[in-house]
């Protein structure tokens, strides 16, 4: 029985001893100083959203919906100009023959961090092909942002796959002061030529998906 009372008093003199050592504070003092390690793993990070143009004296179709699904809508088009549309018309140069051009602006803004941008930075796009004699076009002039010299011929069809990618914003304007976190102004188009088809007594609805890549380099 004593020899089985001296090894609990052992035990319990290890346990305090355990104890004291858990939590050492400081004797003697009004100061004491713990320390907290802390650890985090940081990743270089981009971002484009999509919103309604702003540029003066034109209407603008509504970007709609969040990032990164958006939507837009021109409304009711045909190959002549004769319907408005949601946005702004360039009528045919010849009407039977040559198309008319719905076109809208609309703003990029690009987000970055961890990296610098260089000449061989861009802003990419391309859609799906729509219908015979619709398409969805930008400016001929990559960084074009304002309304001058747009005319119906100054467009160009996007590229149809993802390797045919057109560039609607060049590493100059992305490695420019100030680029990271600035709405950029571009312009796009669903240009309707005479060989397009409409249902009988009726409009036919079309659609595809423009699609937006951002490399930083």
């Amino acid at each position: 029985m004593k020899k089985r009372t001296i090894l609990l008093l052992l035990g319990l003199l290890l346990m305090a001893s355990a104890s004291f050592a858990a939590n050492p504070g400081a004797a003697n003092t009004n100061v004491f100083s713990p320390t907290l390690t802390i650890s985090a793993t940081i990743q270089d990070a981009v971002n484009l959203n999509l919103s309604t143009g702003t540029t003066a004296g034109i209407n603008h179709c509504a970007v709609a919906g969040t990032n990164p699904a958006y939507t837009m809508n021109f409304g009711t088009v045909d190959a002549l100009g004769v319907n408005t549309g949601n946005c702004n018309v360039f009528a045919p140069t010849t009407g039977g023959q040559t198309p008319a051009v719905y076109y809208t602006d609309y703003t990029l803004t690009p987000q970055w961090a961890g990296l610098t941008a260089t000449s061989a930075a861009s802003i990419t796009a391309w859609a799906a092909a729509l219908e015979t004699g619709v398409a969805v076009q930008v400016p001929t002039t990559t960084d074009q942002s304002t309304t001058a010299g747009l005319t119906v011929s100054t467009w160009q069809t996007l590229g149809t796959a993802s390797g045919s990618a057109t560039t609607v914003v060049s590493g100059t304007a992305l490695s420019a002061a100030g680029a990271d976190g600035t709405a950029l102004t571009r312009f796009l188009a669903l240009s309707v030529s005479p060989t397009a088809t409409a249902a009988a007594g009726g409009g036919t609805a079309v659609s595809t998906t423009v699609t937006f890549t951002m490399t930083i380099k």
